[in-house]
């Protein structure tokens, strides 16, 4: 360019001039609103892990890097105020994000705004629910999630110790919090069932049971005696400090908590689902977009769990007629080629290279689940690192015996490669805005891993026709329970009616009666990982029918996890300009 203009007169050289001041000016004025937009979402990013210390330590392993210095020891507050003056917050913060002129942003800061702009819509539409709230559940609640996110509370340093050990105190003062809400609604009406109540207070016990032994006080003094930085008095004293706040505050917390359940056992007045309660149907409806992110309708979400369910059996039956042994395979499977999980993840990150994006070289250390907790936690959990630490990772598996090992491959893919680790590690190599890290995208998330633990059966050296059985049933059964959470407590299934339903897939009433309980105790639990999949699924065949040949998996699966979490209406947007400029459309529209 700039030879060919000086070959040009004086006259073309000054109106080229001008224009090129011009657009000077233009681009200033974007890249200016396109600075304020990302000072606005620094502070977004700031404001949400600075809300408690375990946010903070899982987001930053050097938040002083990200301005953040003055550390306050806290787990946060947990009240109707506090919900209230969030909501106050969240509107403020629509309005601010409505400020920014959108056609300025680049590409990226679009798909920012787009999902965060959704994110604090969704987070507004749960405000007049507050008190159907449960943060206290026999899996997924704060008392059997907060010891293993204590005991994985990362020391990089001296203060990080320091931090953790003024962090204990707060558990008390955390669960003071929680046992006046459960009694605020218990005065409306809105408490747990007493069968839920019971599961939660025996969990507490467990925990509880020997407090000098306590998990938290032998996984503390492991990770100090392999922290080099330290005398052998240094040592010493924070295991002593360590000790005391545990057995002074964290296994009183839990008697807190034990006491108050057992106070308020009796004064729930719902023994069925949320559609029994007065806006129960509705905040059901608002949770399941939350947890989802899909933008389906209830029916529509109905429709397509219960489609996924008759293809899957139609799936299963053509299976069973094209080999005739395969239910003989079937009853005979018993466990995979590989069951040690740090050999499964060598396996799978070697086996994922057709179909996936390179992988991000990182650590991760298999973990096992203490035993005090075993009885209620997930069969295996990733445990999301830091932004600024991503290199580092860890699995917690749910067993160690045999017979869990045996069919553990699956649920490896799920954690690991290409499952949460995998996603989660790649999206922080592409260095998103910050926000994008923390905000809660369970549907996408889930779905993801879902998605791909179906996709790892092809992986697992076993009879190819027994393998698309293996995923085919997990299918099934997964609808089956997203569909069964729907009936009991979107549309008010009586037990009976659920038991009935569930016996169409599972013959036994004991375990149907289990799988009911479950979904009782912790309202659209599996939805994230049915409905999540599902979308996924539907985004790849709608993709594949538009490319047809050209369509390839690993392109599909580069651009899903290029997009990163997000609420699936925005990601379909994004993927219908995609696929559009691959089958060289011109034609691309971008809906906002």
């Amino acid at each position: 360019m700039i030879p060919s203009i000086r070959k040009h007169s004086f006259c073309l050289i000054a109106l080229l001039l001008c224009l090129s001041l011009s657009s000077c000016t233009f681009f200033h004025k974007e890249a200016k609103e396109q600075d304020k937009f990302d000072a606005f979402m620094n502070d977004l990013f700031i404001e949400e892990v600075i809300a408690d210390s375990l946010s903070l330590n899982y987001s930053l392993a050097k938040p002083e890097d990200y301005g953040i210095t003055d550390i306050q020891a806290t787990l946060g507050e947990f009240s109707i105020d506090q919900m209230k003056e969030e909501l106050s917050i969240t509107e403020n913060h629509l309005s601010s994000l409505s400020q920014y002129n959108y056609d300025k942003l680049t590409a990226e800061q679009q798909l920012t705004y787009d999902i965060v702009e959704e994110y604090l819509k969704t987070d507004l539409s749960l405000g007049e629910y507050t008190y159907y709230h449960e943060i206290l559940g026999p899996t997924t609640g704060i008392q059997a999630q907060l010891p293993i996110l204590l005991a994985e509370y990362a020391f990089y340093d001296k203060k990080d110790i320091e931090e953790y050990l003024n962090l204990l105190p707060c558990v008390y003062d955390y669960f003071e919090d929680i046992s006046q809400f459960e009694r605020e609604k218990s005065a409306r009406g809105l408490f747990m069932n007493d069968d839920v109540a019971s599961r939660i207070i025996d969990q507490c016990k467990a925990f509880i049971a020997d407090p000098e032994n306590n998990f938290l006080i032998e996984y503390f003094n492991d990770k100090i005696d392999a922290y080099d930085d330290l005398n052998k008095k240094e040592k010493n004293d924070y295991k002593l400090s360590n000790a005391k706040a545990v057995m002074n505050y964290v296994i009183p917390a839990y008697q807190l908590l034990i006491g108050t359940l057992s106070e308020l056992k009796g004064t729930g007045t719902n023994a069925a689902g949320l559609y029994y309660y007065p806006k129960g149907k509705d905040y059901y409806e608002r949770l399941t977009r939350y947890k989802t992110g899909s933008g389906k309708s209830m029916e529509e979400i109905i429709y397509m769990l219960e489609s996924a369910i008759d293809n899957g059996i139609i799936q299963m039956t053509a299976l069973n007629l094209k080999d005739q042994r395969l239910m003989e395979k079937y009853a005979e499977f018993s466990s995979f080629p590989l069951t040690d999980p740090k050999a499964i993840l060598s396996d799978l990150k070697k086996d994922i290279r057709k179909d996936f994006p390179s992988t991000v070289n990182v650590k991760c250390e298999i973990k096992y689940v203490p035993d005090s907790l075993s009885d209620y936690l997930s069969p295996a959990m990733y445990l999301i690192p830091p932004i600024d630490n991503y290199e580092n990772n860890h699995i917690y598996i749910n067993g160690a015996d045999e017979g869990t090992l045996s069919t553990i491959y699956t649920t490896v893919a799920h954690e690991g490669y290409p499952g949460h680790m995998y996603q989660c590690v790649y999206f922080r190599s592409k260095n998103p805005a910050p926000i994008r890290n923390v905000l809660d995208f369970s549907g996408y998330d889930e779905g993801w891993a879902t998605y791909v633990e179906l996709y790892s059966y092809q992986y697992a050296d076993i009879d190819k026709n027994l393998a698309d059985l293996l995923a085919a049933n997990n299918v099934v059964i997964l609808c089956m329970y997203a569909r069964t959470d729907i009936g009991i407590h979107y549309q008010g299934w009586t037990k009976d009616t659920a038991i009935d339903y569930i016996k169409n897939f599972i013959d036994s009433t004991e375990t149907a009666s289990r799988i009911y309980s479950t979904l009782l105790e912790e309202p659209a639990i599996y939805l994230p990982y049915a409905v999540g999949y599902l979308e996924i699924v539907e985004l790849k065949n709608r993709a594949e029918a538009i490319l047809g040949s050209d369509f390839v998996p690993k392109e599909f699966h580069q651009f899903l996890l290029d997009i990163g979490p997000a609420q699936f209406d925005i990601i379909e947007g994004r993927m219908d300009q995609w696929v559009a400029e691959k089958s060289g459309q011109s034609n691309v529209s971008k809906d906002r």
